[in-house]
């Protein structure tokens, strides 16, 4: 199957609840900002991929990299040869770095291919990747930055009564996420992000308060990450982190730390379907537990939701605040809710709704 047209699509996704964005700098509340890719083979099969996007200056970037920088190496390329060609990408590329905004918008790219494969084999993804370990995944309710005791508390209430099986708090101040937990039945999964918050130090000062909270896992606590690779493990604390590393080595590395317990594979940040499969690969015998990260709304949700189906180990689908509305699938990818069934049609599963992706396209 040979490649013939690559097309980045820009959007604009409204959102009718008042979001706090203090998390996402200079992203406007009222809406997400995202970049779809649609690749179409010469036989006519359409795939769809994502980049990992909320804010109109990186949608600008990555959807022009698209565009003039990654789309070009693929046209004319066979899809059967996507693995090959993602790593061949990275390489001359690489001047650019190996994580960021080139990696960002080959993944979309990436993700397609995978999705066309599948539609040409009639597989889904997971099974194509070795086979589904589970036929739904527990949903976790995935908080935006409140900054404030009173408003996380109240949104996770609302959580608490829509029966997710988790819940995660984005937040550094830790008196605002000690509130956020006693909101949370022990008996819940909690996981603190902080974001990168803090120094090693701090952490360490607070670790009997880090302790009692009894979280799942404390997710990028401190900057610069590179400081965990060096050091003990935190006592009776568990650290998640590498949603925002570009490669299977990377994460690899990171697995080496005495403190890590969880990696955070991300679909798009580490470049797409292809390297997300390396990864997995390099950490089948790692005793921690993979926890793919969710914060998407579009074809790498559908990615991500078959690589934690996939993984040995149950894990959950973080769902960011969203609404019904704002689902391309109609099938719940955006509902806060005990439990999301994974997908068994070819492919990713389903290909976005053309009405909505008419609705919410930008303009130019």
């Amino acid at each position: 199957m040979i490649i013939d047209r690559i097309e980045p699509l820009a959007l604009r996704i409204p959102v009718t609840r008042k979001r706090d964005a203090s998390n996402m700098p200079a992203a406007p509340s009222d809406a997400l900002y995202l970049v779809l890719c649609r690749v179409t083979t010469r036989s006519g099969l359409v795939g769809y991929g994502e980049c990992l996007c909320n804010r109109t200056p990186m949608q600008q970037a990555l959807f022009t990299t698209i565009r003039d920088a990654i789309a070009p190496v693929y046209l004319g390329k066979s899809v059967e040869q996507r693995e090959v060609l993602n790593f061949e990408t990275r390489r001359r590329f690489a001047s650019f770095g190996r994580a960021g905004t080139v990696i960002n918008a080959l993944a979309a790219i990436d993700t397609a291919l995978w999705d066309i494969a599948g539609k040409e084999a009639g597989k889904s993804l997971s099974a194509m990747i070795g086979g589904a370990k589970r036929t739904r995944v527990p949903v976790m309710a995935s908080l935006d930055k409140y900054d404030h005791a009173g408003r996380v508390s109240a949104r996770l209430e609302q959580a608490m009564a829509a029966g997710v099986a988790a819940a995660k708090v984005h937040e550094a101040d830790l008196g605002v996420i000690e509130a956020a937990r006693r909101v949370v039945p022990a008996a819940i999964p909690f996981v603190a992000d902080l974001n990168n918050a803090h120094t090693l130090e701090v952490i360490r000062r607070d670790t009997v308060r880090w302790q009692a909270l009894k979280l799942l896992f404390l997710e990028d606590p401190v900057w610069p990450p590179e400081i965990l690779l060096d050091c003990p493990p935190l006592p009776d604390v568990t650290v998640g982190l590498g949603a925002d590393l570009g490669s299977a080595e990377q994460l690899a590395l990171y697995a080496k730390a005495a403190p890590v317990g969880v990696l955070q594979p991300d679909v798009c940040m580490l470049g797409g379907v292809s390297e997300a499969v390396r990864a997995l690969s390099a950490l089948a015998k790692w005793p921690g537990s993979i926890a793919p990260h969710t914060p998407f709304i579009g074809p790498a949700g559908l990615a991500s939701l078959h690589l934690i189906a996939a993984v040995e180990k149950p894990g959950f689908f973080a769902t960011i605040e969203a609404e019904d509305a704002m689902d391309p699938y109609g099938f719940g990818l955006t509902r806060w809710q005990a439990s999301i069934e994974v997908p068994t049609g070819p492919g990713l599963g389903f290909d976005p709704d053309p009405a909505w992706l008419r609705r919410h396209a930008m303009a130019g």
